[in-house]
């Protein structure tokens, strides 16, 4: 039997003991990152078969061509879109958007060491949809990516009329029901892939729009870094529009550089300031700050772009 004396001892030693665990605890709790350690089952998995390219001088675009034969193509992106010489499609079906204001379990951002991608994660079958226009099948989301250039007079990899905006966001979609990005693109599957383009324009102000996602930019600075940030309707990054846009038949931007890609390009700019702008250009690559991540204008070839009034 315990002696009560000892016992009478001992406990007061105990709870100090474990006060003092509860007391740390607590002061970790509000320095340690917690939502990228307990959300980790959300967050992109990291894909060990992705093609390896930078944006670096002796490692960007111009050295793609050695290395990948795909990008020597005669239908790459990004291309400058003619105003003047496009083919007007009068009586096609507007654009149909599915789930694209209903926001996502789950929300994140990865910095892939070329650029931020934006994912989220919607219980099955709600993943946001888009279908009509110059689609011939459904076309569900994938993901978001951001490109921009050194200063506010460029970034944006294709142009308008020879005209360069600051930042370009590309939304990435991925034919239903053809599998993965990565089995669409190594199956070269035509026309496996959707990507709608939005040009970005300097103002004033701040886009509250984009709060979410420039907020939590400086925690992904670093290459291969992902965390959860608050979730919201993708329609909030990327208005929805079922007329006035651009259509062409072309590449993805970056290696592979595969030919599969139905490019949609909303001419109607998204307003963002010089200060979010400049948040983007801290993100690191392997080779230091990513300063520019554009590939230029590519040849049209014997391509028409189409445009939908």
């Amino acid at each position: 039997m315990i002696d009560t004396l000892t016992l009478q001892q001992t406990l007061p030693d105990i709870f100090i003991f474990f006060g003092g665990t509860i007391f740390l605890a607590m002061v970790l709790m509000q320095y340690i990152d917690w939502s990228c350690i307990f959300n980790a089952f959300n967050c992109p998995k990291k894909n060990h078969s992705r093609v390896p390219f930078l944006y670096g001088e002796a490692t960007g675009p111009e050295f793609w061509k050695c290395k990948y034969p795909e990008s020597r193509g005669v239908q790459q992106s990004p291309i400058n879109i003619n105003s003047q010489d496009v083919c007007c499609m009068n009586t096609a079906q507007p654009l149909c958007w599915f789930g694209y204001g209903d926001e996502p379990a789950t929300m994140t951002i990865a910095n892939d060491g070329n650029t931020v991608e934006v994912f989220g994660y919607w219980p099955c079958p709600t993943r946001p949809m888009l279908r009509g226009g110059p689609l011939r099948c459904a076309y569900e989301f994938h993901s978001a990516l951001f490109r921009w250039g050194p200063g506010d007079d460029e970034g944006s990899e294709h142009t308008l009329d020879y005209e360069r905006y600051p930042m370009e966001l590309q939304v990435v979609h991925v034919k239903r029901g053809a599998g993965s990005f990565q089995d669409i693109t190594a199956c070269r599957i035509k026309d496996g892939i959707l990507i709608m383009s939005y040009f970005f324009q300097v103002t004033s102000n701040d886009n509250p729009y984009l709060d979410h996602v420039v907020q939590n930019l400086r925690r992904v600075r670093c290459p291969g870094a992902f965390v959860q940030i608050p979730a919201f309707p993708l329609e909030w990054l990327c208005p929805k529009f079922e007329s006035k846009y651009y259509h062409y038949q072309g590449s993805i931007s970056h290696p592979p550089c595969s030919e599969i890609v139905v490019w949609l390009i909303n001419p109607e700019p998204i307003a963002i300031s010089a200060s979010q702008i400049m948040e983007f250009r801290k993100i690191n690559s392997i080779e230091g700050p990513i300063l520019s991540n554009c590939r230029a204008v590519q040849h049209l070839n014997d391509r028409q772009v189409f445009y939908y009034p």
